[in-house]
């Protein structure tokens, strides 16, 4: 997530450049399509039994499974998913995109999972609350082991919440908001252990929080780290040595590493010894696919699975191909349009409204992918329970009113046609993956749109690693990029839209902001968060520190040989990849 919420977060509000989403219409209309909002109309999957329209997946069967390539069908114990490249960081605690994620999620279990609906269930351990909700007990189920085969056991569990607790961790998680008893005195140094946390037994580990909250138990997940192999030689200040073993992992998950090759592929093999069963498919491959051949590699059988990007183009070549399954469901996430709010250019709430009202994002999504998106104006999926843009401003396409407010904040025309202010001419340098779905459309038009007000725009064409160093380092002027979001609001808001924030790339502060997390975290009843969250996306809605553009369906598609593939907005086919076959 790509974000935090501890892991959990990062699994689901990670940043994500996966290509992005459309708008039913060019006149701003932000109800989105009935093909985005609907429930499916598909049916189950006749080989698994599980209910997609249950959790809004639209499911499509293949019509005729005898068209699959040889090259896929002469594949009997080897599935292949194709995902753009990533970082090579498999550490759970350092992994800081969504696609090292992806694999990640078949090497490492935790203490807490989603179910298909987004609710926190028990995983590798089984857990207790407390009446008064301040004391969580996990216990680990039987038959938990690392590759390596020894047990798990509560001291992995204590070391990772050791690790996310030093000064020195630099990881996208946030263990602050578990308010684990102790735990600023640990990390500033006036005390040598955190009090919140007590290793009962070997099994079981308890953990005491100051005060109890909403989202505490999805702040609360770590994975099974082993202490053995990653913290040995662990001393509080120094994660160097765990992170020299990010590229080498050591999990309790489904498969097991074998081998990564940078720019091409990661291999592993079943763990046979997995608790919930030995995974029914041998051999796994995460192969490197390059943005835009996701479907065109499926259809030639170079791969069995991949998300493609969700186009009219791409659903009737999938649909023609016969033995494709086609997965489609709201995204848990929005793309934007990220701004530096530090430079003087944008520093200017003014000038970020005028660049929306500038930019004809009904158009941009419209023309990328018809009917399977919507344009949005909250930082919220509308799968969220949270989702309420009410009173909120559409921004609908206005170069005169984009006009009108730039010349109140300053940026004149001058005799060039130019907007300027105090000397300086108005100029943006854009940094974008090229070639994509969604910038590849938008980049004209963006530069079509501020070209009409007095802006010049420069497009600087990153790959995905540097695009993603860059902003993660708040070395980018205005970018493209789109967020996962978590199950429970909290985190994919305070990790973006707080003061200095984990994920806040766009150096945007508020203090009325600061307090509404801070409030949505500590109240209890979702009742009574609602209206907090409502107040926060009005708030944003008007400060525009990203420009908010769309929310898209996700598309999979998958080999119909391939059984039991089970997903939905909140939980991804990684997490039950072990129960997936290679059928006929």
């Amino acid at each position: 997530m790509k974000k935090k919420l501890a892991i959990l977060s990062i699994v689901l509000s990670i940043i994500l450049t996966i290509p992005a989403c459309t708008s039913k219409s060019e006149t701003g209309d932000t109800s989105g399509s009935s093909s985005l909002n609907s429930s499916s109309t598909g049916t189950k999957a006749s080989q698994t039994g599980f209910d997609y329209k249950k959790y809004g997946v639209e499911y499509t069967s293949a019509t005729d499974s005898s068209k699959s390539p040889k090259v896929a069908t002469d594949r009997k114990d080897t599935l292949v998913i194709g995902l753009p490249d990533t970082t090579g960081i498999f550490n759970v605690l350092y992994g800081d995109n969504s696609y090292d994620w992806y694999m990640i999620y078949t090497m490492f279990d935790f203490n807490v999972d989603v179910d298909f609906d987004g609710k926190a269930i028990p995983a590798a351990t089984d857990y207790t609350v407390s009446d008064d909700g301040l004391t969580y007990t996990f216990k680990i189920k039987d038959g938990v082991k690392f590759w390596d085969g020894n047990p798990a056991t509560a001291s992995d569990l204590e070391f990772a919440y050791y690790l996310e607790a030093d000064p020195k961790y630099d990881g996208p998680s946030d263990i602050s908001k578990t308010y684990i008893k102790g735990l600023d005195a640990y990390k500033n140094g006036s005390a040598d252990k955190i009090e919140g946390i007590k290793v009962i037994d070997d099994k079981t580990l308890q953990i005491t929080v100051e005060k109890a909250s909403g989202p505490a138990i999805y702040a609360l997940q770590v994975p099974l780290l082993e202490k053995k192999y990653y913290g040995a030689d662990f001393k509080k200040g120094d994660t160097a040595k765990v992170k020299e073993k990010n590229g080498a992992p050591m999990g309790t998950g489904q498969y097991k590493f074998v081998e990564y090759k940078a720019g091409q592929e990661l291999k592993l093999v079943a763990n046979e010894n997995y608790f919930k069963g030995a995974p029914k498919i041998k051999n796994l491959i995460f192969s490197i696919t390059p943005t835009g051949q996701e479907l065109q590699r499926v259809m030639a059988g170079e791969t069995d699975i991949d998300m493609a990007d969700v186009s009219p183009d791409n659903m009737k070549a999938a649909k023609d191909a016969g033995f494709i399954d086609i997965y489609r469901f709201p995204t848990n996430g929005y793309g934007y349009v990220g701004l530096n709010d530090a430079d003087p250019k944008f520093s200017d709430v003014k000038v970020r409204q005028a660049l929306m009202y500038a930019l004809n994002r009904a158009a941009v999504v419209e023309k990328v992918y018809g009917e399977y998106a919507r344009v949005v104006n909250i930082p919220e999926s509308n799968v969220s329970w949270a989702y309420d843009d009410e009173g909120c401003n559409t921004y609908e396409y206005n170069l005169d009113k984009a006009g009108q407010l730039l010349d109140e904040a300053g940026w004149k025309l001058n005799s060039n046609g130019k907007r300027e202010k105090d000397g300086k001419e108005f100029k943006i340098k854009f940094s974008c993956m090229s070639p994509h779905p969604v910038t590849d459309i938008m980049v004209p038009v963006m530069k079509d749109d501020y070209a009409k007000l007095g802006i010049d725009v420069t497009v600087e064409n990153l790959d995905w690693p540097t695009l993603q160093q860059k902003a993660t380092k708040k070395q980018l002027e205005a970018y493209f990029m789109a967020s996962g979001l978590t199950p429970d609001p909290d985190n994919s808001l305070a990790n973006a839209y707080k003061s200095n924030a984990s994920q806040n790339y766009y150096n945007y502060k508020n203090d009325e902001v600061d307090k509404l997390c801070e409030d949505g975290l500590n109240e209890i009843s979702t009742e009574k968060r609602k209206p907090i969250y409502k107040q926060l996306y009005k708030i944003l809605n008007n400060d525009l520190p990203v420009l908010f553009v769309y929310q898209r369906s996700d598309m999979w598609v998958a080999n119909s040989r391939i059984k039991n593939y089970e997903l939905s907005s909140f939980r991804d086919f990684f997490y039950n990849l072990y129960k997936a076959e290679i059928g006929k």
